[in-house]
């Protein structure tokens, strides 16, 4: 779960993501001073380098003083022209225009990087069982491995069709053998439980809130578990983590009815979130070298030595406890990216 893509171009302020085919076309990124800075980062690829490549690139100018306010970079499309941006990218001009009053064909279009992707999941074979008897996993919540540390674009679309239409299968398939075995009880167990943590969090008093659990955890992923990771911040950010766990038992949902009760939602919500970003931060954590989309400011080569392998993470009471398996390797061995 620590390899996390990072787009490189989101719609500054929305983080609505402005499609790689932008630079497919032809688009620059510029920063603050005029230069097209993919030329000290990726030389002979320029926009179109990877996106770890591109997003670690922007978030340096960023960072070292060379963005726009501090903030953002643009992509720049004036270049191409009216005729071209209309016929080729017209909904990427409506939703600058939508979300941020641009037109890209005067102005450029403010941009950043932002999370995109996750490259880990619940642990599946190739027809999407889990380890979970009866559990089927496919598309982005699932980890097959077909992404390895770093997917390409357009194939968690491939992933999910495929994937997708095997796990259904799989599914059909055994459930027909498997309605003897079916234990009602197991799930009135858990719907029990579930509708007494209701109930209980509808008495509590609600010293903290969602929103403000949320921001602050917003706030320490993306400062300290994001595109640069170093094991001072990561260190912070999972006692922070373990501080927002505690502070979460305190919520109290105001609104009683269950239907269309936001407050549920959002608070079910959170707790996925702070459950992930425990787990992505302690594979961070001990993921001790960079590789794919996990990058290490204090451990910036690949180590296949000792981290050619799969992080497994199982939720225990004292929090996140991680496992490790090897990679299986078939006819393309790993080796370092070279252009």
């Amino acid at each position: 779960m620590e390899f996390v893509q990072f787009h490189p171009t989101s719609l500054f302020g929305t983080n609505i993501l402005i499609t790689e085919g932008a630079r497919g076309e032809g688009g620059y990124l510029v920063n603050v001073k005029g230069e097209r800075y993919m030329e000290r980062h990726a030389p002979h690829l320029m926009e179109l380098g990877p996106r770890d490549i591109v997003a670690r690139a922007t978030q340096r100018e960023i960072d070292e003083g060379r963005g726009f306010e501090g903030q953002y970079i643009h992509l720049d499309l004036r270049h191409l022209g009216r005729e071209k941006i209309m016929d080729h990218l017209p909904g990427i001009r409506q939703i600058a225009m939508d979300f941020a009053g641009i037109d890209p064909i005067l102005n450029p279009i403010p941009i950043q990087p932002a999370q995109h992707y996750s490259m880990g999941g619940i642990p599946t074979n190739v027809d999407g069982e889990t380890p979970l008897s009866g559990l089927y996993a496919a598309g982005e919540c699932a980890c097959v491995s077909v992404h390895g540390a770093n997917r390409l674009g357009g194939n968690s679309l491939l992933e999910t069709l495929v994937l997708g239409a095997r796990a259904g299968r799989k599914a059909a398939s055994n459930v027909k053998g498997e309605k003897e075995g079916f234990n009602p009880l197991a799930f009135q167990k858990q719907s029990e439980t579930f509708q007494s943590s209701l109930r209980e969090r509808s008495s509590g008093k609600g010293e903290e809130s969602c929103f403000r659990l949320r921001g602050e955890l917003k706030t320490v992923m993306t400062n300290q578990v994001g595109i640069f990771r170093r094991e001072s911040d990561l260190l912070s950010a999972n006692e922070k983590i373990k501080e927002l766990k505690e502070r979460f038992g305190r919520i109290g949902i105001k609104q009683k009815k269950l239907a269309f009760n936001n407050e549920w939602i959002q608070y079910l919500e959170l707790e996925g979130m702070l459950h992930v970003a425990e787990v992505i931060t302690e594979g961070a954590l001990a993921r001790k070298e960079s590789r794919g989309s996990h990058f290490r400011t204090d451990y910036p080569e690949r180590d296949d030595e000792h981290w050619l392998r799969h992080t497994l993470a199982h939720k225990t009471p004292e929090g996140a406890r991680l496992e490790y398996k090897e990679v299986t390797i078939t006819n393309y061995p790993p080796k370092e990216r070279t252009y």
